[in-house]
């Protein structure tokens, strides 16, 4: 490697770990404030208050709503900016990790009426526990919300060429060829009014993204060939 070259990669490298810090440190800044007015909601809350008129219940509400919601943001950005420092040296059943996956987000999916189905090998990796866990969870949790009802989410995990192949797939109604590699930007959303409603924030794929990364892997988008969209993640 020329000098120029390996210059241009520590200033690239020095960039992302700037960018890391600001985002870590702003996301701590804003938390004590956010835990603060949450406590005082919920506070509010928990008592009646029979003098208020529909418009002041309504705003109450929606600074609930808002709060949380702004929450969630923060806690995943500090999620993402402190991947670097997770250890990854957990040794993995990735099938078991999978079951408890469907296991934990089963009450949701027979809230929204999807089936959950696990099609695993017995599959073993070294990396976080935790990470692939939320990787995984990511991945269920969206293909139950932006399902169709009645519909269907597959989990699949097989060594395929040395490799370790983990599919997510679900029937509801796909994305379309332009946008595949844009879901995984932060803040963007397919759906903004329906992303909304269900209580997303915008993260979650962006920090799915993240993970595989941090786990030397990779991420792509397909179509199921029996309708919906398929995640596939390779290490």
């Amino acid at each position: 490697m020329s000098v120029s070259y390996n210059r241009m990669l520590a200033r690239l490298s020095e960039a992302f770990k700037t960018q890391r810090h600001f985002t870590a440190n702003a996301a701590h800044e804003f938390r004590t404030p956010l835990a603060v007015m949450q406590l005082q909601l919920d506070l509010y809350n928990s008592t009646e208050h029979p003098t208020n008129d529909a418009c002041a219940q309504q705003t109450i509400c929606m600074m609930t709503e808002q709060n949380e919601r702004l929450s969630k943001m923060v806690k995943t950005l500090l999620d993402m900016s402190e991947l670097q420092t997770v250890a990854r040296d957990d040794e993995i059943a990735l099938d078991a990790l999978i079951e408890e996956v469907l296991a934990d987000l089963e009450p949701l999916a027979q809230e929204k009426t999807i089936h959950l189905t696990a099609q695993c090998d017995t599959v073993t990796m070294t990396g976080s526990d935790i990470l692939l866990y939320r990787l995984v969870y990511n991945l269920v949790e969206n293909a139950i919300k932006y399902n169709t009802p009645g519909g269907t989410v597959t989990v699949g995990v097989a060594m395929q060429d040395k490799h370790i192949r983990l599919t997510v797939a679900d029937t509801g109604t796909g994305i379309p060829e332009e946008l595949k590699e844009r879901v995984f930007e932060p803040f963007f959303r397919l759906d903004k009014s329906r992303s909304r409603a269900l209580g997303g924030v915008g993260l979650g794929l962006a920090l799915v993204r993240e993970i595989v990364n941090v786990h030397g892997g990779s991420i792509s988008v397909k179509d199921n060939p029996d309708g919906g969209t398929t995640f596939e993640v390779v290490f």
